[in-house]
C-alpha cells in the first residue's frame, strides 16, 4: 500500500465533511486548505509556528471521551470534523500538514514521550533542521515551539515518521530500530486517511 505523503482536499472531501460533521466542519477544513495555500513559499520555522497555532485552537478530551475506546488516531479531518483532538492527533494533524506545505519527511517525527508533569505518555511533534540538529517540539500543551533540550518536562521514548521507527537515546538522538510499519495503529490510521481523501 502506498501512503499518502500529504493531505488532498477534493470536492468529495468536503462533500462528506459537511454530510458527516456539518457546514461548520467543513469551514474548518477550508480553513487548513487556505492555511497551506497561503503559507506554501513561507519559510519552514514560519510554518511550524502557523500549523502548530491552527491546530493547537482545537480543544482537548481524551480518546475514551471523543471515541470511547482506549487508543484511537483521529485524521486531520476527523479532528476538524469534532473540533476536538488528543495529544496523538494534534501531532498527526500537524505532521501531515506540514508534509503538505513541502517541509520533507525527514525532518519531522512524531514523537512518544513520558510527559513528568501529567504523569502519563505523551504525544509530540519533532522537527529537525538538519539530521543532527537539536530537534524543536510542537505540542498542543503549549504554544512556544522550543528545543527539546529546554522541556526537560519531556521524556522521549520513541519517534516514528512515514519511513522509519527510533528508540530514544536522549532528548535530541534516537536510534533507528527499524521500518514504522510495525506500528500498527499508524497502518490503520494511514488506510483511513487515503479513504477520506478519496485514495
Amino acid at each position: 500500500v502506498v501512503f499518502a505523503q500529504g493531505l488532498v482536499f477534493n470536492d468529495r472531501l468536503f462533500a462528506w465533511m459537511e454530510d458527516r460533521y456539518g457546514s461548520e466542519a467543513r469551514l474548518r477544513v477550508e480553513a487548513l486548505q487556505q492555511l497551506i495555500h497561503d503559507n506554501a513559499d513561507a519559510g519552514e520555522r514560519a510554518q511550524l509556528e502557523r500549523v502548530n497555532d491552527f491546530f493547537n485552537q482545537v480543544h482537548y478530551d481524551s480518546d475514551y471521551a471523543l471515541w470511547d475506546r482506549k487508543d484511537y488516531w483521529a485524521t486531520p479531518f476527523e479532528v476538524l470534523g469534532i473540533n476536538s483532538a488528543d495529544c496523538e492527533d494534534y501531532a498527526l494533524s500537524k505532521y501531515f500538514t506540514l508534509l503538505t506545505l513541502g517541509v520533507p519527511e525527514e525532518r519531522l517525527r512524531i514523537t512518544y514521550v513520558k510527559a513528568i508533569v501529567l504523569g502519563e505518555a505523551h504525544m509530540v511533534l519533532a522537527y529537525y533542521e538538519t539530521p543532527d540538529a537539536e530537534p524543536l517540539i510542537m505540542d498542543n500543551l503549549t504554544d512556544d515551539i522550543k528545543p527539546a533540550t529546554q522541556r526537560k518536562d519531556l521524556v522521549p521514548v520513541y519517534s516514528f515518521n512515514g519511513a522509519d521507527l527510533w528508540l530514544a537515546v536522549n532528548r535530541v538522538q534516537g536510534k533507528k530500530v527499524g521500518g514504522s510499519d510495525r506500528i500498527k495503529l499508524w497502518q490503520t490510521f494511514q488506510r483511513r486517511l487515503n479513504k477520506q481523501m478519496g485514495g
